[in-house]
């Protein structure tokens, strides 16, 4: 059987659910498969979702999935060794694919990469002023989210869903998470790189958790995105028969 919440693809939310639909970033319509169209306007959020699990330890791309309860895995840490050792097979020059039983996968996630996002900033915020020092951006800044931006923590999603989220982006390559947004356009980052040389090279400095950290301005963000962890997948997973091996 197929985890019923499985998609992938560009999906508005409006009117409390989610859509399939078709979109371009500015456009100022996304189309319904029937060819309706739906003022952006009207959505609360236009999204491009992958979805992501660890498959014995290692981050995969959850590219298919069918009715029998078999997933299509594409390797994701790009490393062609591990992949060969793991049974993937080398379809071109960079990607390691694998069907396997759904069960043996753990820590499924959605990335939901937020369409609306330059629109949104554009509406809300200025760009940056050459030597106006940044404030704020935190959990206890004022405000900490603008018009429902940065979402975090457990929360229950339009198609009923329970998931964990939390708000990344990067910032000059890094990856982030967003801790915080204030009105003036400050940003509080969570480095979540490994590499904190480079890190501390770009002006993140560890906080009192040890957490590396930095403010930063809204402008210097790219690939905004929630990261949904599935709290409903590892309650499916144990509820079926434990898979054959793997």
């Amino acid at each position: 059987m197929s985890y019923p919440s499985y998609r992938h693809g560009v999906f508005a939310v409006f009117d409390g659910k989610a859509r399939p639909v078709s979109y371009a970033v500015g456009e100022k319509f996304a189309h319904l498969r029937s060819g309706e169209p739906v003022p952006v306007e009207k959505c609360d959020r236009i999204v491009s979702i992958q979805v992501y699990a660890t498959y014995r330890g290692h981050v995969v791309l959850v590219d298919d999935m069918d009715e029998t309860g078999n997933a299509r895995l594409m390797e994701a840490e790009w490393d062609g060794e591990w992949a060969t050792a793991n049974g993937f097979v080398h379809e071109n020059k960079y990607e390691y694919f694998k069907t396997v039983d759904l069960r043996d996968l753990r820590d499924y996630y959605e990335k939901q990469v937020d369409l609306l996002f330059l629109r949104w900033r554009a509406a809300h915020f200025a760009r940056p002023v050459d030597g106006m020092p940044l404030a704020g951006g935190w959990a206890n800044g004022v405000p900490a989210i603008v018009d429902g931006r940065p979402r975090s923590g457990v929360l229950q999603t339009e198609d009923g869903r329970t998931v964990e989220v939390t708000t990344r982006a990067e910032y000059f390559g890094h990856p982030c998470e967003i801790a915080g947004i204030s009105a003036n356009g400050s940003v509080g980052l969570y480095y979540l790189g490994t590499d904190h040389g480079r890190a501390e090279a770009d002006g993140f400095t560890p906080d009192e958790t040890g957490r590396w950290a930095k403010t930063v301005h809204i402008y210097d963000l790219a690939r905004y995105q929630e990261h949904q962890a599935d709290l409903d997948f590892e309650k499916w997973r144990l509820s079926r028969e434990p898979a054959n091996g793997t």
